[in-house]
């Protein structure tokens, strides 16, 4: 081996005998979007996924920041999915009063004979009616994933007691002062999650650190699957994906002793169904890359968000959560925090107590499936009305109880 490639073995692809040697031995480890995204994809492509992690029995590992990020967000990707529903029969009847306007125009043209216009507004009004009966059916036969989860056993299944542990105070003080001084020097991974609250822009570098110790401790190469797209994960050229962020590789090297290949969900299935002798869907691989695209090109809605508390205790809570919304949009949700964690997942009581001064009539529902967080989701009930940019502060209070519920007010 050249003195080049020796020094610098890192940044150098490994070889083929390499590679089977990894995705032979290595241990299979995943961030949190690639569980979630789960909830998210039809049921070919969720299958496909869980299928290429079985290849990995008894090497799959989690740490315990994407566990703990997992569980945090699992109930509102269920709710947001679920929801999916309402968006696409609001969708549906949006472009039927729309059509419905265009085929009353057409009628008012009387070099047109009326009947084009009448045979043209009951083909649309048969074709609207059939997408809202298959919306309908396939909502009723979509899965309640809160009441019985195939998803959840099936990853707890894969897991087992393979989970890293949580860090103790002390460890998390310094983790996160790390992550901030990477941050404010763009040192990836996770400086692209500067716009976050609380501690969430330290999660990226938090799930990182648990991965590089996991791979040193045990002296096993990992295969990382992320739904990451940013720089801090990926050298970008000419708006081109060109691999793992090289700065990544070398830490990961020179810390572990060990490699670490980097996957994005699509050539992970691919690579995945290759190996298994099987050529991957097309049709799968264009939806994650589909979802992929929409994450990206998603602008965020919410700006500064800050969180008052007025009583917090583990049974009684409540404040005011402030956020700015920083562009119209029909609907939008934002988050807020217990602490301390409450003793048990609690009824939310949530309402608008300050808004911008053109809002139109509205709905504010609160809910939590956590201990130690909730949403607040506000809704347009204006039909063509948007949500006006500027300051909302909410009123929240949280009584710890056995079972959840949400409140709503409509204003």
């Amino acid at each position: 081996m050249s003195n080049l490639k020796k020094r610098f073995s890192w940044y150098f692809p490994p070889n083929e005998e390499e590679l089977e040697r990894i995705w032979d031995e290595g241990v299979l480890t995943v961030d949190t979007n690639v569980l979630l995204d789960l909830y998210r994809y039809h049921e070919e492509t969720r299958n496909a996924i869980l299928k290429s992690i079985r290849q990995f029995e008894g090497r799959v590992w989690l740490s315990n920041q994407v566990s703990e990020e997992f569980f945090r967000n699992r109930n509102k990707v269920i709710l947001s999915s679920g929801g999916a529903f309402s968006e696409a029969e609001k969708s549906v009847n949006e472009m039927n009063l729309a059509s419905d306007d265009k085929v009353q125009s057409l009628l008012k043209n009387r070099i047109i004979p009326d009947n084009i216009a009448m045979e043209l507004k009951e083909s649309l009004s048969a074709a609207f009616a059939n997408a809202l009966g298959a919306i309908s059916d396939a909502k009723e036969q979509y899965p309640n994933y809160r009441d019985d989860d195939p998803i959840l056993e099936q990853i707890s299944d894969f897991v087992a007691d393979r989970i890293g542990g949580p860090y103790t105070e002390e460890q998390i003080t310094t983790v996160q002062k790390e992550a901030k001084r990477r941050k404010d020097a763009k040192i990836p991974p996770g400086y692209k999650d500067s716009g976050k609250d609380g501690d969430r822009p330290y999660g990226d570098y938090t799930m990182w650190r648990q991965i590089l110790d996991f791979a040193k401790e045990n002296a096993k190469p990992i295969i990382f699957v992320t739904s990451e797209q940013k720089e801090d994960w990926w050298e970008k050229a000419s708006g081109k994906t060109i691999g793992p962020h090289h700065e990544l590789l070398r830490e990961a090297f020179l810390e572990t002793n060990q490699r670490i290949l980097f996957y994005r969900t699509d050539r992970f299935l691919e690579f995945a169904s290759k190996r298994s002798g099987e050529e991957a869907s097309e049709k799968v691989v264009t939806e994650v890359r589909e979802l992929a695209k929409r994450r990206i090109n998603r602008p965020s809605l919410i700006g500064a968000a800050e969180q008052e508390v007025e009583t917090a205790t583990e049974g009684w809570q409540s404040g005011t959560l402030t956020i700015e919304l920083v562009r119209q949009a029909y609907k939008f949700t934002c988050s807020g925090r217990f602490d301390p964690e409450m003793s048990d997942v609690p009824v939310l009581e949530v309402k608008l107590i300050q808004g911008p001064s053109n809002m139109p009539q509205y709905i504010v529902r609160g809910g939590t499936g956590t201990s130690f967080d909730f949403n607040i989701h506000v809704k347009s009930t204006e039909f063509g009305e948007l949500l006006p940019i500027g300051k909302y502060v909410f009123a929240f209070t949280a009584l710890a109880e056995s079972e959840p519920e949400a409140s709503e007010v409509e204003i």
